[in-house]
């Protein structure tokens, strides 16, 4: 038997055997690409000095818990979501979802809607403005459904939210106004949301981390299809100072792995001889070998 097959087969039959003791496991799949298993394992949470050591070397700090009961309380609105995602996967309208849900809204007035062409996974851009007082007080916030990729077995989905020109990146220089306009529609639309935005333990441990004032912004809704998801992909902009990830209902497997540490996997791959190079390949969009490597290729994952 080829090497690269023996250490996927050694943790199949390792995950069989914490299978037979009693822990749950699931087979990690993306894609029809099968990258191993996870062993479910239950963890405290960290002491907060764990999670600050974690959090300054820029490894993500896992949280098991820390919602508490808002996904439970939240269970009614949820489950309408998961509803509205698959009709919108069987054809179903984004406009005709969104209006169901804020179209009596007195303060959110749409404005138009668009598709980009030129992006094959963009499904519908709606935008609209936010009224008050007779005055319109934020301009061209919007939320973007799209599939998760431009592979057709895929059918996982994600709504976005934001505000400006995309492809200008002009919600960098949004104001204050409206980045929490962008904010509250993401909120009156999926008011889910309020298991992460009132959960106390949750902000008092990211207060701890950022040590300066911030807002959880910039929402996205995902959706996974079984072995689907998103793939590998640089999560960083100006200004933002970390991403926040909430399961609110079934399994998903999230990897997040700092650019360096990566790097040096990619070293040790063979697919760069220097971390340097592997940090420039990083940053490179259009490293189809790279993207084939983190997406495609079962040994890498194991």
């Amino acid at each position: 038997m080829p090497q690269a097959r023996l250490l996927p087969l050694a943790k199949r039959l390792l995950a069989l055997q914490w299978r037979d003791r009693g822990r749950s496991t699931f087979v990690l799949r993306r894609r029809g690409i099968e990258f191993g298993h996870v062993v479910a394992k239950r963890l405290p949470l960290p002491s907060l000095r764990a999670a600050t050591e974690r959090w300054r070397r820029a490894d993500a700090v896992y949280l098991p818990g820390i919602l508490g009961a808002g996904p439970q309380q939240q269970q009614a609105a949820i489950k309408t979501c998961r509803q509205m995602f698959d009709r919108l996967r069987h054809g179903g309208n984004f406009l005709d979802e969104l209006f169901a849900r804020i179209g009596t809204d007195p303060h959110l007035r749409y404005v138009g809607s668009t598709q980009d062409p030129s992006d094959r996974r963009e499904i519908e851009q709606v935008f609209l403005n936010a009224d008050c007082h007779g005055k319109t007080v934020a301009q061209d916030l919007w939320a973007k459904l799209t599939w998760h990729t431009n592979e057709a077995s895929d059918r996982s989905l994600r709504i976005r939210f934001s505000s400006g020109r995309e492809h200008l990146d002009e919600w960098q220089l949004q104001t204050e106004a409206t980045a929490r306009w962008v904010d509250e529609f993401a909120l009156r639309a999926f008011p889910e949301c309020r298991a992460i935005l009132e959960c106390a333990p949750l902000h008092a441990m990211l207060q701890q981390l950022l040590q300066r004032p911030y807002r959880i912004s910039e929402r996205i809704l995902y959706n996974n299809a079984p072995g689907g998801g998103a793939v590998f992909h640089h999560d960083a902009e100006p200004g933002q100072l970390g991403v926040c990830f909430s399961q609110l209902q079934g399994h998903t497997a999230w990897f997040a792995i700092r650019k360096r540490k990566l790097a040096r996997l990619l070293v040790k791959s063979g697919h760069c001889p220097t971390e340097r190079q592997a940090m420039r390949s990083l940053d490179n969009g259009n490293d189809e070998r790279l993207w084939q490597l983190v997406n495609r290729t079962p040994q890498f994952g194991n």
